[in-house]
């Protein structure tokens, strides 16, 4: 595959030795810092960057992202997660979005001050997709400051081992269930739902049910007809997609959670960034850039994939979301307007938590001979607020570590110095050395947050969907429809219907046996 340095693993080591790189590739946005010095980007390939933007008019989609145009071109509406945050006063949706916003803060203030006429200790989120992996993400991120309102538990996957799991040990008089679909028909969501109003019934009785249920969709009447009281129905916007929806009423589980003062700092971290995006030139764009540096290294240089490495168990969630959030706007080969630019699209996203990541996948990092491009993700408090200065300082010191060996690696001589100074004899030395040589000159960047606090939370996934976003205006390719999840969708009910034995559409031979196997399976 194609090299990742500037034309040999030696020259990226060379090149980030450069006079004036710090000053030239560590690209700071509001509450972010992206150093990517360890990048393969000479001064005249970021140049060529610049200009390739400027030919794809990623200025102008940036403007029109903003102004509220149509920009999800094959579902002929636009793009509006962003005018959630604020800022969208121009727009004639601003009005109806603050009426949202208002009336999941005011439901958030009257569950936690036990207005519902019980104390709610406990949430259960019941969503997928994007109406699962934002908030997972966010509750884990900020938990620690949700002590004093109820906990969250989720269950999205519809295997009901998921839903008994997630149920377990729960007060059902102490719960509040919350199904967050926005056309309230994903299978999945449906089905857990049915098992949450089950559940309910079961523990309460019918004529407590509805004091215990809320739901977010734009389908008021299905979500009423699931037992959810009308002035508990809060709406999602259709030019709000799924993987960008968190901002949305979609985070309600989250308001109630976290409270009102911690979910408008969330916000506005998000705002913060939007402004940055909106108003810097390309060449001082932190998400514009990114995107730029995204298609050098996949599209241009072959790089297939891209590993997140959160070394920050609080953004543990962070490589799920991104995983939807990249690949479900970017994974496309459909064009829109002048053709899809690349062989390569939407990289293969993928990562863990950093610590946990050394002691597996790190080996194929260092010595793999397949690359991916590394992404660290750090906190300068880490350890700081639960009282455990040192293990934070050590968790940095591994991610700088890996990042650093990444670049250097170890070459067969030093190897042999090493084992000789550890009194290894000269023949296991000779056949052991060969094996420690890792070449170094894997590239990385380090996304550094001040601290994980809502406010840099909001600012760093805002970041993350305006790269996702100037990426896919780089590629030729609209990042907001999804296609290819609905054709899966559509089939699965068909072969549910199929093995219920209600369906007699012809199938491939091997689909009509895996359906013969379960219905004999489960006659």
């Amino acid at each position: 595959m194609t090299n990742t340095s500037t034309g040999s693993h030696q020259a990226l080591k060379d090149i980030v030795r450069e006079d004036g790189r710090g000053e030239r590739f560590v690209w700071k946005g509001p509450h972010v810092e992206a150093d990517v010095t360890r990048q393969p980007l000479s001064e005249a390939g970021y140049k060529s960057m610049l200009k390739f933007a400027e030919e794809q008019k990623l200025a102008d989609a940036i403007k029109s992202l903003f102004a509220g145009d149509s920009i999800n071109g094959s579902e002929q509406r636009p793009a509006l997660h962003w005018a959630l945050r604020g800022n969208a006063a121009h727009l004639a949706k601003s009005a109806e979005f603050a009426e949202q916003a208002k009336a999941c803060g005011e439901f958030a203030t009257k569950v936690r001050s036990g207005g519902l006429g019980y104390k709610v200790k406990t949430i259960l989120h019941i969503g997928i997709g994007g109406s699962d992996l934002g908030p997972r993400l966010i509750w884990d991120a900020l938990r620690p400051l949700g002590h004093e309102g109820p906990a969250l538990r989720f269950c999205a996957n519809v295997d009901p081992a998921d839903f008994a799991e997630a149920t377990e040990g729960l007060d059902a008089e102490t719960t509040l269930v919350i199904v967050v679909s926005k056309s309230f028909k994903t299978p999945e969501t449906q089905a857990n739902a049915q098992l949450a109003r089950e559940w309910l019934i079961s523990k309460l009785g019918e004529d407590q049910l509805m004091n215990h249920m809320a739901a977010v969709s734009s389908a008021p009447d299905l979500a009423q007809a699931w037992g959810a009281p009308a002035d508990r129905i809060f709406p999602m916007d259709s030019a709000v997609g799924g993987r960008y929806s968190v901002w949305s009423s979609v985070g309600l589980s989250l308001m109630i959670a976290l409270g009102n003062e911690a979910w408008a700092e969330f916000l506005g971290g998000g705002s913060d960034m939007d402004v940055h995006f909106r108003d810097a030139p390309l060449e001082e764009n932190l998400p514009a850039r990114l995107a730029m540096m995204d298609y050098h290294v996949h599209s241009q240089r072959g790089v297939p994939s891209r590993v997140v490495l959160a070394y920050a168990h609080r953004l543990r969630k962070l490589p799920d979301f991104l995983q939807q959030l990249e690949m479900e706007s970017n994974g496309k080969s459909a064009a829109s307007g002048r053709g899809v630019k690349a062989d390569i699209t939407a990289p293969i996203t993928w990562g863990s938590v950093g610590t946990l990541g050394q002691h597996s996948f790190h080996q194929l990092l260092h010595q793999g001979t397949d690359r991916s491009a590394a992404e660290f993700v750090v906190a300068m408090n880490a350890g700081v607020n639960e009282g455990y200065k040192a293990n934070g300082q050590s968790l940095l010191a591994n991610a700088y570590a890996q990042a650093e060996a990444f670049l250097v690696g170890r070459s067969e001589a030093e190897a042999e110095v090493q084992l000789r100074e550890k009194g290894v004899d000269e023949a296991t030395i000779k056949a052991r050395a060969p094996h420690m040589h890792m070449e170094g000159g894997r590239a990385s960047s380090m996304f550094i947050l001040d601290d994980i606090s809502p406010r840099s939370v909001g600012a760093l996934i805002a970041m993350y969907e305006h790269r996702t976003f100037a990426y896919g205006m780089l590629l030729g390719i609209n990042p907001f429809d999804q296609w290819g999840v609905e054709l899966g969708k559509v089939m699965a009910e068909e072969i549910d219907n199929a093995i219920s034995g209600t369906s007699t559409k012809d199938r491939d031979a091997t689909t009509l046996r895996l359906i013969k196997k379960t219905q004999d399976a489960r006659a």
